[in-house]
């Protein structure tokens, strides 16, 4: 099994459309042009998330290589702390969950999920340790952050399981608060919506790859 964050685990990611960046995906794009001023008649730009993201996805497919990672203290944190939750959701659940790899959307190749845990035939879940205690005190007044959505049902389109449990853990807290769980059934026709942002996504990418395939090594002139 390939250990996520690791090296193989970011090269098996590279070049595709993940759960954890499909908040990125999701951004509402501009539509039609501009219809005055000096910029009338041309296309409204796409917001930064989407162009962004488009781009990293086509330096990762023309390079083979995955974007080079910054391994900030939030992150490192919650590799340290994850094991932990995981104990603490198996001891408040009786499950023994199961780890899980990379996972390729079974259609559509370019797209992929990375579950924190799987449980039996229908259940996966997600675990987020954040370093703010403030995080996650909100998150045990207002429940699931809604900037986790997209993520949630991402995995449960690509892995077709049925229900995801969102866990939010921090250690610092109490025996009766440091552990949130919250069940998130599949929501069929949000993933329609991820399904449908996730094409334009690619069509970005695929457009992109082939401007920058066109290119000369050297070309005084470049098309504008």
């Amino acid at each position: 099994m390939i250990e996520q964050r690791s090296d193989d685990w970011f090269a098996a990611r590279a070049g595709k459309i993940t759960a954890s960046r499909m908040h990125d995906v999701m951004t509402e794009r501009e539509r039609g042009e501009f219809k005055s001023g000096p910029r009338k008649g041309q296309p409204k730009p796409q917001p930064l998330a989407l162009v962004n993201y488009a781009h990293q996805l086509a330096a990762e497919r023309l390079t083979g290589k995955p974007r080079k990672q910054v391994k900030a203290a939030a992150l490192a944190w919650g590799q340290t702390v994850e094991p932990a939750a995981v104990a603490a959701y198996q001891a408040e659940t009786g499950v023994i969950v199961e780890l899980a790899e990379f996972t390729l959307h079974p259609v559509h190749d370019f797209i992929g999920a990375s579950p924190d845990f799987l449980v039996g035939d229908d259940g996966g879940g997600e675990i987020k340790s954040p370093e703010s205690s403030e995080v996650h005190l909100q998150t045990l007044l207002t429940g699931l952050p809604p900037e986790h959505i997209e993520q949630i049902q991402g995995g449960l389109w690509v892995t077709g399981r049925q229900w995801w449990d969102f866990v939010s853990y921090h250690p610092d807290f109490g025996p009766d608060l440091r552990l949130y769980i919250q069940r998130v059934p599949r929501d069929d026709e949000y993933i329609a919506r991820l399904e449908e942002a996730c094409l334009l996504m690619e069509d970005d990418v695929q457009e992109i790859v082939s401007a920058a395939m066109a290119r000369t090594a050297w070309n005084p002139f470049p098309a504008s």
